[in-house]
């Protein structure tokens, strides 16, 4: 395989279509795109609009954070209100429509809701019947060279597999998915004929959500396809600059309680691993995979290999378990306590290795002081995160590992510290004290009332 351009030159004059544009990894990849190559010829950018504000009002909501004003270079950037849930994208415009079929180069998909506690149907609709619509308005693209979809690597699969693997006993999964469809819209009209509360409906949807599993559609394109599967997603490692974050992501609501004292005790043990990577990294791995695909006309086959990569950090020398994790964000938060009304005194939490021990615990020591909300809640918790933080398992990295070891034959050393995706550097103890958590405090916690450091 020989390549006749860098990455950086590779990635000019490319018009490319960005969905969940206000998302954190959305926002790391266009502002990387528009920092190292300013001759990217056009960003389109879907998101939804919170309210009745136009697209471009929320973006400028959204723009102190990262993309600053480089985003707003003009004639490079045209926000646009759309919907991946919807058949179109919902869009309603048919001369930007046009114009967007005529255009696009790449369409880069980011749209997806992480909530591992959210509803069935709102994940069915923006994951998985998500993907799809997107897939379907990119084969309208006339000039489409390529399509990056974002998935996530907690799903449950762990070899690097293409869907034709994954899906080889359904050949009717198209109808299956209109099953689960039907059998979503089923519950939810017996929830309104019942007139539940929208509390109880809420309730009923996340508990459909977990006993449901749905793996995307099945991908089948005459172009180049890449499928990127992140493990937890943490603070910036080095770009734009350490320890930016937006938002709470699997790993942080379980830190931020230790700070808060409101962690006494959890699920886990020092074999279980939680397998995190900063979200930098992750973004440099996919600019690096459609390069790499473009190289080779990388066109989906059902025999095909490397259509999967997974961004992971469980092959590290030394993983990370969420016994090591929440220890490091006790010695954190010792050091730097928070402030606030509802901050209790910072307790180091006991772990117990399976979910009958954390129960039984739970059940003789907190059940007279707590209250039965927040007892409730507790559990309800353990048990959504149960199969992640109980997880033993390493992710198989070999595609990953693969295209590290091409792009550094590749390419000079400068273009493999630009897109450095190796979490084999990483001193996590450090990370964590002196990069994540500084980060989560500064930029998630901090901007919300009630919550600050003592320093």
């Amino acid at each position: 395989m020989e390549f006749n351009e860098s990455i950086v030159q590779s990635l000019e004059n490319n018009i490319i279509l960005v969905t969940g544009a206000t998302g954190y990894l959305a926002k790391l990849f266009v502002e990387k795109l528009l920092r190292v190559q300013p001759n990217v010829k056009h960003l389109f950018l879907l998101l939804r609009a919170a309210d009745a504000s136009s697209p471009t009002q929320r973006l400028n909501k959204d723009k102190n954070m990262v993309l600053g004003s480089i985003l707003f270079i003009s004639g490079k950037v045209t926000p646009i209100f759309g919907d991946v849930s919807l058949e179109n994208l919902g869009i309603e415009d048919s001369d930007l429509e046009k114009k967007m079929h005529k255009e696009i180069y790449l369409v880069a998909n980011f749209a997806a809701t992480t909530n591992f506690n959210e509803r069935y149907d709102v994940a069915l609709a923006v994951n998985t019947m998500g993907a799809k619509h997107v897939l379907k308005f990119a084969e309208k693209c006339e000039n489409l060279e390529m399509i990056l979809h974002v998935s996530t690597e907690m799903s449950g699969v762990i070899l690097e597999k293409p869907p034709s693997q994954i899906l080889k006993k359904s050949s009717k999964f198209l109808d299956i998915i209109e099953e689960e469809k039907k059998l979503m819209q089923q519950r939810l009209d017996g929830l309104k004929a019942e007139q539940v509360s929208k509390k109880q409906e809420t309730a009923a949807m996340k508990e459909l959500g977990l006993e449901r599993i749905i793996i995307g559609p099945h991908l089948k394109t005459n172009f180049p396809v890449v499928i990127v599967r992140p493990t937890t997603v943490t603070g910036t490692y080095r770009e734009p600059f350490p320890g930016w974050i937006e938002g709470f992501n699997a790993l942080d609501p379980m830190v931020i309680n230790v700070g808060k004292g409101q962690l006494p005790c959890f699920l886990g043990d020092y074999e279980s691993l939680f397998d995190i990577i900063p979200g930098d990294m992750v973004l440099n791995a996919r600019i690096v995979a459609i390069v790499n695909a473009k190289a080779n006309n990388h066109i989906y086959s059902d025999s095909d290999d490397g259509l999967i990569y997974h961004i992971s950090s469980s092959a590290h020398r030394e993983p990370t378990t969420l016994v090591r994790l929440l220890e490091y964000a006790y010695d954190y938060f010792c050091k730097n306590p928070l402030m606030g009304r509802d901050i209790g005194e910072i307790v180091k939490p006991v772990f117990f290795p399976t979910m009958s021990s954390f129960q039984e615990h739970v059940h003789n020591n907190y059940m007279v002081n707590m209250k039965e909300d927040i007892l409730q809640l507790a559990k309800r918790l353990a048990e959504i995160y149960e199969p992640y933080i109980l997880f033993k398992g390493v992710f198989s990295t070999s595609a990953t590992d693969q295209l590290r070891l091409r792009t550094t034959a590749y390419y000079g050393p400068g273009e493999v510290d630009i897109f450095d995706f190796d979490p084999r550097q990483i001193d996590w103890e450090d990370y964590m004290m002196n990069i994540h958590i500084p980060g989560l405090v500064n930029y998630v916690v901090q901007p919300h009332v009630g919550y600050i450091s003592k320093l």
